[in-house]
């Protein structure tokens, strides 16, 4: 009678374990994760403008592997996804002082009507 429950009940213990470990890690079984990519895009559909930030944890994560790129060279990466979509009007770089490092930002004026506020980020 015990090796008629013992089955279900491992199977069970290794369902919730799985199950335990995707919610802690999530990024591990996904493959791609924020922490991976070099900037974010930003659209703010009430402006047409787009706003191209830069992963922050590069620069103020102590253990991060990829150092922050105080240029911002690396945000020009994405003008051409930008102008297929909706067009380039104009682009400007400002950058900002926190915790005693410059971050740049991208921001590019779009020509045509942004539809929706999304997020896009790099493939």
């Amino acid at each position: 009678m015990l090796k008629r429950f013992m089955l279900p009940i491992i199977l069970l213990a290794v369902i919730a374990v799985q199950a335990t470990l995707m919610n802690l890690k999530p990024d591990f079984f996904l493959g791609n994760s924020e922490a991976d990519q070099d900037y974010f895009l930003k659209l703010i559909p009430t402006a047409n403008i787009a706003v191209i930030e830069p992963n922050y944890k590069h620069f103020f994560d102590p253990n991060s592997k990829v150092k922050g790129d105080v240029s911002g060279e690396n945000l020009y990466e994405a003008l051409n996804e930008l102008n297929d979509n909706y067009g380039v009007k104009n682009v400007k770089m400002v950058s900002f002082e926190r915790k005693g490092f410059m971050i740049p930002n991208l921001y590019v004026y779009l020509d045509s009507a942004v539809e929706s506020l999304s997020v896009l980020s790099p493939q």
